[in-house]
């Protein structure tokens, strides 16, 4: 059994019980998390890099995510792909017909991994929804000037904070890389 981090006896512990869990039941635990316990992992985050986050040119990799917004909100996919030199991804939720899909950039900074929402890829790969800006309508709203940042939980497993303007929001999210 896995404990709650804020319950751990040690984050090595919890990190050690999490990563002998098989893939579904590491997903099921984090989305079964409060924003106590991701800001917790994410005050005790290791570091990340942009490898371990995405594949092989072209490869699409879909990162299953969990925020701590209102139950209807909370579920999410980072979809990311190394392409033309960079990487590049776009958020799939239930309401990107209103929000508008949310592209992003990926970059490291130090031992994170950022997923950039202000700065947009020229194109998308095939298939993937036209990039538009995230600094218009709706889509300002969500991803207008955000840049995600994202530590390191276990293999596959990352846990991230929401910065606006360059300044921390209370707002955090786990990826799990399926």
């Amino acid at each position: 059994m896995v404990p709650l981090p804020t319950l751990a006896p040690s984050l090595d512990e919890f990190r050690a019980a999490l990563a002998a869990l098989p893939l579904d039941a590491q997903r099921n635990f984090m989305h079964g998390l409060p924003k106590r316990e991701m800001r917790k992992l994410w005050e005790a985050g290791s570091p990340v890099s942009l490898d371990e986050m995405i594949g092989v040119e072209g490869e699409i990799v879909v990162q299953e995510g969990q925020n701590d917004l209102l139950p209807f909100f909370d579920r999410f996919e980072k979809h990311v792909v190394r392409r033309e030199g960079g990487a590049q991804g776009i958020n799939v939720q239930r309401f990107a017909w209103v929000t508008g899909p949310g592209h992003f950039t990926l970059r490291q900074e130090g031992s994170e991994v950022w997923f950039d929402y202000t700065v947009v890829p020229a194109t998308s790969p095939e298939g993937w929804p036209a990039v538009v800006p995230n600094d218009q309508g709706l889509s300002k709203l969500v991803y207008g000037h955000m840049i995600d940042r994202v530590r390191g939980v276990v293999p596959g497993m990352t846990v991230g904070k929401v910065f606006r303007h360059g300044k921390p929001e209370e707002h955090y999210f786990m990826l799990s890389r399926r």
